[in-house]
């Protein structure tokens, strides 16, 4: 009797939390991978045809406009960072601060930004007509499990294509940034120069640059773009009979991967802030 009241109370916690968002979330990311290991194999070839058609739609697509932001978003960035540090004798830590504002924190977020807004509702309005179509009903019909054969290669097109955006976005935001800087500085040298000459700013970088920082770099865009995913196909497919909750079933989706987002790039953030600051107290 002394072990059955904590057992009870933990098998309520456990479905309580299963049967929550977060929970129902939770599941459908389990229930995805598992897919990757067990199953028919008579549909390999359809689920890659999604998955390249999803890293295209989510990727490719989205390039040119992560491109001119991060250009826009690098400049900006080198141009106040090189104009105010010297104010304050600290101009050598450009490097670092790129590195910092950048790599760890802008280019992951803005791109999980645009793939929330652009993919994340384009996922979930595609899976809740398909809901409201009947159509998920007729793949389960045909033996078809619609997890496999919609949310994987949605979640594992989403994650490598936010992977890359990232990148890029960070080699754009770096490179054309300051080059975007410079023509500035050339064209308006009031607003203050870029005196630190372009290979010594990639040497400062190099040398701001840790490993933990290109860890995150990818581990952070994986977290970012399997959560959009998850969260836009589980409320495209929560979708019920009335096309009405098909807009309603999208506006969800996105709202909730932006705060989901947010809440994330938080946590990394703690994780990577507390030990250093353990490491400051005597």
């Amino acid at each position: 009797m002394s072990t059955a009241l904590p057992i009870r109370l933990l098998s309520g916690l456990g479905d309580a939390f299963l049967g929550s968002l977060p929970g129902q979330i939770l599941r459908m990311g389990v229930r995805t991978v598992t897919c990757l290991f067990d199953g028919p194999r008579t549909t390999v070839r359809q689920v890659w045809d999604i998955l390249v058609q999803q890293v295209f739609f989510t990727g490719v697509e989205t390039a040119p406009i992560a491109m001119l932001l991060a250009l826009l978003l690098g400049g900006v960035t080198i141009v106040q960072a090189a104009t105010v540090m010297p104010r304050f004798g600290s101009g050598d830590y450009l490097g670092a601060v790129m590195v910092l504002v950048v790599l760890r924190e802008l280019s992951p977020l803005f791109v999980a930004f645009l793939i929330a807004g652009r993919t994340g509702s384009a996922l979930a309005s595609y899976l809740g007509t398909m809901k409201v179509g009947q159509e998920i009903d007729a793949l389960e019909s045909m033996g078809i499990d619609p997890v496999r054969f919609l949310v994987l290669p949605a979640l594992l097109g989403s994650t490598v294509a936010t992977v890359c955006l990232s990148l890029l976005f960070s080699a754009v935001a770096i490179l054309g940034g300051y080059a975007v800087a410079s023509i500035i500085a050339v064209a308006m040298p009031q607003f203050g120069a870029i005196h630190l000459p372009f290979g010594l700013f990639l040497e400062k970088m190099a040398a701001a640059l840790t490993a933990a920082d290109a860890f995150i770099l990818i581990l952070k865009p994986m977290a970012f773009g399997s959560t959009i995913a998850l969260i836009a196909c589980h409320h495209g497919l929560s979708v019920g009979i009335s096309p009405h909750e098909v807009p309603q079933g999208t506006r969800k989706a996105v709202v909730l991967s932006l705060v989901t987002v947010v809440l994330i790039d938080g946590l990394f953030a703690a994780l990577f802030v507390l030990p250093q600051l353990a490491e400051m107290v005597p």
